[in-house]
Parts: structure tokens; sequence; C-alpha cells
């Protein structure tokens, strides 16, 4: 009986030691579904079925895509994800980006298949695409300068947040004044006053020289 219970309690301590070694050799890949264009750190998937591993060459930071046929499509580099204050490990295996105008949707973050620990995994993308998530998500994004190479630095880059200029306060414009017409009046509407003459004074004393020079003339033919 004695050596029974030696026997399983020595049992139990070696599967304590073991758990830990047996939990990081586990295999975190997972199936990624693309049914449309899908960016994942720069490379372009077009839809079909893909899986998605960490590669496992003393660079945990690197996860590789590979198609149906087992082939490497993609090596992406990622860093672990940070949870935010309240946010909780999402119940999806994958997290998008909101998708932008003419641009294909993009990795987020993935939380691979870890019973240990479900830390996500978040793409790291070029500096320039990365300013575009940016802006997008209104989340910071890691990224990177220049080619991704063995000994890429990773930064962080900030969404830009375009403050809108105030509208000018309306101008008030008091509206014009009524125009009032004078009334027009005619001119045939008021008698025109003719000047006054000198009377008929006049006329009758011209009248009386012509008959005295007709009278004197005629006397003069006679003569």
């Amino acid at each position: 009986m004695k050596g029974k219970m030696k026997f399983l309690l020595v049992t139990a301590f070696a599967l304590l030691i073991a758990a830990p070694g047996a939990f990081a050799q586990i295999e975190e890949t997972s199936t990624l579904p693309v049914t449309e264009p899908l960016d994942i750190g720069g490379t372009v998937l077009q839809p079909g079925t893909y899986t998605i591993s960490v590669l496992k060459r003393g660079d945990d930071n690197r996860v590789v895509v590979m198609d149906q046929q087992g082939n490497a499509v993609a090596t992406v580099l990622t860093i672990p994800h940070q949870l935010e204050p309240n946010e909780e490990v999402p119940n999806t295996t994958f997290v998008y980006f909101p998708a932008g105008e003419g641009m294909p949707r993009a990795l987020r973050t993935w939380f691979p298949p870890n019973p240990a620990s479900r830390v996500g995994r978040d793409i790291v993308y070029e500096a320039d695409r990365a300013r575009q998530l940016a802006r997008l998500a209104s989340s910071n994004v890691p990224a990177y300068e220049g080619q991704l190479t063995e000994t890429t630095t990773v930064t962080t880059v900030e969404p830009v947040i375009v403050a809108e200029t105030p509208r000018p306060a309306p101008v008030y414009v008091p509206p014009p004044a009524p125009i009032v017409e004078a009334p027009m009046t005619s001119a045939a509407a008021e008698p025109v006053e003719m000047p006054r003459t000198a009377g008929e004074l006049p006329l009758v004393a011209l009248f009386g020289l012509l008959s005295l020079a007709a009278a004197v003339g005629i006397r003069f033919f006679r003569s």
C-alpha cells in the first residue's frame, strides 16, 4: 500500500513538472477562412481557406500563413496584445479593422487557441498602412518603418485627430428699406396758364392805320 501511494505521489509530481512544458509545446494554429481580400501584415490574401501558426524558430513574435497546399504565403510580425482597461478577451478568434473605402479589410488581432494563456497577437503593419488603419479604428496600431527584417523595431502609430474648424457666427443683415415711389402727375391734368396779351386796342389801331394808308394810296393814284 505504501509503495502504491509513493508511486502515485511521484507520478503526480512528475505531471506537475511536465505540465508547463506540455502546454508550451501545444501548437498555436488556427484555420483562417477568407471570404474577401484580406490584408494581413501587408500581404493581401485572396478568398480561400488558410492556416495561421506561430513560427517556432526562435522567434515567437512571427506567425506564418499557409494555403491548403501547405505553402507559406505570408510571414507576419506580431506583438502581444495588451488588454485595455475593462477589455475582455473576445470569444472570436480573429478581430478585424474597419474596412476603408477602396482598401481591403485588415486583420487586427489573432487569439490563438492556447489553453495556458489566451494572449492575443496584434498584427504589425508598415507605417503608412498603420496610419490608415489607426485613422479608421481611432486607436493605436503597431508599426514598423522601411523593410521588415530580423532586427525591425516596432513602434506605435497613434490616430491623427483632425480638429473641426468652427463655423463663423451668422452675421445679421437687416432687410432693405422699402422704396416709396412718388405719385406721378400728368402734365395734361393741370391747366397751363397762357400769358396775358395787351387786349383788342392795338388790333383796332392797326386796322385804322391800314385803312388810312389805303385811302392815301387811292387818292395818290387818282391825282
